[in-house]
């Protein structure tokens, strides 16, 4: 598998959209993200230089709601947005043990990466 470097994270390349305009990166065992090249959604612009996305959206992995509680508090004291039906999904982005996923929007990168460590 390709690796890219995300804010001085390497991080393995789990998928590629065929045209070319997103990149799915395993961070972590828990977090994953969606990068983008182009922004063609119109997600919140977070640039992040190291891998070249103009914005990207955090996937993190759980089992249990009470895990699933602990990082939406996280997430809300971090400015993290998760929509109303993102917040327990079956996993799509995540890999590993993980029966559920939470889609993330508008985490800055500094956020994310202190995420990456609190997990």
């Amino acid at each position: 598998m390709n690796q890219i470097t995300f804010a001085g994270i390497k991080g393995q390349v789990i998928e590629s959209s065929e045209h070319g305009n997103y990149l799915v990166i395993k961070l972590s065992n828990r977090i994953s993200i969606c990068g983008t090249f182009t922004n063609i959604w119109h997600w919140k612009e977070e640039p992040e230089y190291d891998s070249g996305f103009k914005s990207f959206i955090t996937y993190i992995g759980f089992n249990t709601d009470s895990v699933k509680q602990k990082y939406l508090d996280l997430i809300n004291e971090m400015g993290g947005v998760v929509r109303d039906g993102e917040d327990k999904r079956s996993k799509q982005r995540v890999q590993g043990k993980f029966r559920y996923e939470m889609k993330v929007r508008s985490l800055s990168v500094e956020h994310l990466l202190d995420l990456i460590t609190v997990i």
